[in-house]
């Protein structure tokens, strides 16, 4: 029987300075329109997930609001502000999926062989760590990026929305415009129990991405 996935660890955030980084931001509004991850059709079944968020920083408090559909109904999605922070971080494309072997794939992995699918550990140099777990209440550290049961859950139709106020690092805050929102978790038509929350393959698979930018 498979166990579902509660409770999982998530990478430390990394902080690197650089002498040539851009003017710090402090304060303003931000937005990211997130895309869906170019796995392969037959490989995710077609998930076709969007979203589009908007930020208000005022300080170190980030004011996020965020909307996203073509979710696995009914169950909780992680969701994250990713990056290096003092480096222009990227969502990654389908060369991503390289297969060089992680202790979350698939009994079916076979290693260096494409399997379709951009895994965690696959767009994890694309997009970067952890800075902040997008959670419903408590910790919003990088510890709790897969404490699924405190990430909003998607409704009947896949969809869900998410607003909350949150203290952010000042290294985020002052870089914010470097960095992603990433969504996780898809039900994937191979696995027969229809639940994105049944391995911890399927619970972390990112599934959108976009890049967050500051509004003119």
């Amino acid at each position: 029987m498979k166990r579902k996935v509660t409770v999982l660890l998530a990478a430390p955030v990394v902080l690197l300075v650089s002498a040539g980084a851009a003017v710090a931001v402090s304060a303003g509004s931000f937005d990211a329109t997130l895309r869906p991850l170019p796995h392969s059709e037959s490989a995710d079944g077609g998930s076709d997930v969007h979203g589009q968020a908007s930020l208000r920083l005022t300080g170190r408090t980030l004011d996020i609001n965020l909307t996203a559909s073509g979710l696995t109904p009914g169950e909780p999605h992680a969701m994250h502000i990713h990056g290096v922070v003092q480096s222009n971080n990227e969502c990654p494309d389908i060369s991503a999926d390289v297969n060089t072997g992680d202790p979350i794939d698939p009994s079916t992995f076979i290693a260096g062989q494409p399997d379709g699918l951009i895994s965690l550990a696959e767009g994890g140099p694309s997009y970067g760590p952890i800075d902040v777990s997008m959670t419903i209440t408590g910790d919003t550290s990088p510890s709790s990026g897969l404490s699924l049961e405190r990430f909003v859950k998607a409704d009947s139709a896949g969809n869900l929305a998410y607003h909350r106020s949150v203290v952010v690092p000042k290294e985020v805050a002052k870089n914010l415009a470097n960095l992603h929102i990433v969504l996780h978790g898809a039900d994937l038509p191979s696995d027969p129990d229809h639940s994105s929350l049944s391995s911890l393959f399927e619970a972390t698979l990112p599934v959108a991405c976009g890049e967050i930018a500051q509004q003119r």
